[in-house]
């Protein structure tokens, strides 16, 4: 589990390595639009190290259907992807993360938002509201917030 959580950790905090053969300007090609690029994105690089990844997977709260973006069985770890957009307020995207944790079933629940519209005014308070326990879940979240130089 400590490892999965450096790996999220490392895709908000490094820049490639510079024997990488995808370079810094290449990176800004790519252009994550919406939630389904960014969920697109972390499956391709979470797939080769663990093969039982499951992508978009439903499954029943006792009062309707989930869909969870990803679920690792092996760590019992669903990983949702949140992305951004211009009609979302913080209040909306508080809101959608507090649904979550109450709907998911499992004991590990990851929030990855990627930031592109900068809701977020207070990243290190809002990290440290949801990275706790919330009724015997461990929540852990990560915000990116893209920089353009």
């Amino acid at each position: 589990m400590e490892n999965f959580y450096l790996f999220l950790e490392a895709l908000t905090e490094y820049l490639p390595d510079k024997r990488a053969t995808i370079r810094y300007e290449n990176l800004k090609k790519i252009m994550i639009q919406n939630e389904y690029d960014l969920l697109h994105l972390l499956y391709a690089a979470l797939k080769p190290l663990y093969p039982g990844i499951r992508k978009e997977v439903s499954k029943d709260s006792g009062i309707g259907t989930v869909r969870e973006d990803i679920f690792i069985p092996d760590l019992d770890v669903v990983l949702e992807a949140k992305c951004t957009r211009d009609s979302m307020t913080l209040k909306k995207l508080i809101e959608e993360i507090e649904a979550d944790i109450v709907h998911y079933q499992e004991k590990n629940i990851f929030f990855y938002v990627y930031d592109k519209k900068k809701i977020i005014k207070e990243t290190k308070n809002f990290n440290v509201y949801f990275n706790k326990q919330f009724d015997r879940k461990t929540v852990k979240l990560f915000v990116l917030q893209p920089v353009k130089l």
